[in-house]
């Protein structure tokens, strides 16, 4: 289970956060300190993936789930151990978390299954089957063990890499008010700004308003940031305030 510094393994974690503590986003800001410190894997950022909010589906503020990308790997196996001792210590009692590892690229099946999480009800089972198959690990570590299907879920549609927004990556809450394009760019993370009506890429020069709150989206396997035009001129199509 050793990679080459060219793969890309992906965690997906899920820790159902309990009321007024912490959350899975924070969890895998956690993780990620925690793997490069210790010299494991380098982070190509952390995304989050929303899913299914109906009836039926235990959550305390949002049902989703984070998955993060890192390249530079030494070893897949310390690299899953590491993570699952990470969530097994900081998940908050009367959670359910659960752990996922792969390495691209995504499965149809594993990708169908992470889809119809995001409109739907699925089984335990059904992940841990897929899992066995497509993943590299999975595991639950408490509770119902039900954080096994975000887990599984969001480390799918990360390799997959259409959705989701990105809520760790360098630069990106240091950034904030009218910038340009091309200075965006060398400060973050960011690697293209295009129009939301038709996905062409702004100008290096154009000036663009990100207000103060930057998530870019996972498209095509890269960070973006979409933007909008007002009257003003250019501005992040997914700002809001803190």
């Amino acid at each position: 289970m050793r990679s080459d510094s060219t793969e890309i393994w992906v965690v997906g974690i899920d820790d159902t956060d309990m009321p007024g503590i912490g959350g899975t986003g924070r969890l895998a800001r956690t993780v990620v300190a925690e793997v490069e410190a210790l010299g494991i894997g380098r982070s190509r950022g952390v995304t989050r993936h929303q899913f299914f909010e109906g009836p039926g589906v235990p959550k305390t503020a949002r049902n989703s789930s984070a998955a993060i990308a890192f390249d530079d790997v030494t070893s897949s196996t310390d690299l899953f151990e590491i993570v699952c001792g990470i969530v097994a210590r900081d998940s908050i009692d009367g959670s359910d978390p659960g752990v996922a590892l792969g390495c691209g690229p995504a499965s149809v099946d594993l990708v169908g299954f992470a889809r119809r999480a995001q409109t739907g009800l699925v089984a335990q089972s059904e992940a841990r089957r897929l899992g066995g198959t497509h993943a590299t690990g999975l595991v639950g570590l408490g509770g119902s063990e039900d954080g096994v299907i975000g887990a599984l879920g969001g480390m799918a549609l990360r390799i997959e890499g259409d959705d989701g927004r990105y809520v760790d990556l360098p630069g990106i809450r240091d950034v904030a008010g009218i910038v340009t394009v091309a200075d965006l760019l060398h400060a973050t993370g960011i690697t293209d700004v295009v129009d939301h009506t038709d996905g062409e890429s702004l100008q290096p020069t154009s000036r663009l308003d990100l207000g103060d709150w930057v998530r870019p989206r996972l498209m095509g396997g890269r960070p973006v940031l979409v933007a909008r035009r007002d009257r003003e001129g250019w501005v992040n199509a997914d700002t809001h305030s803190k």
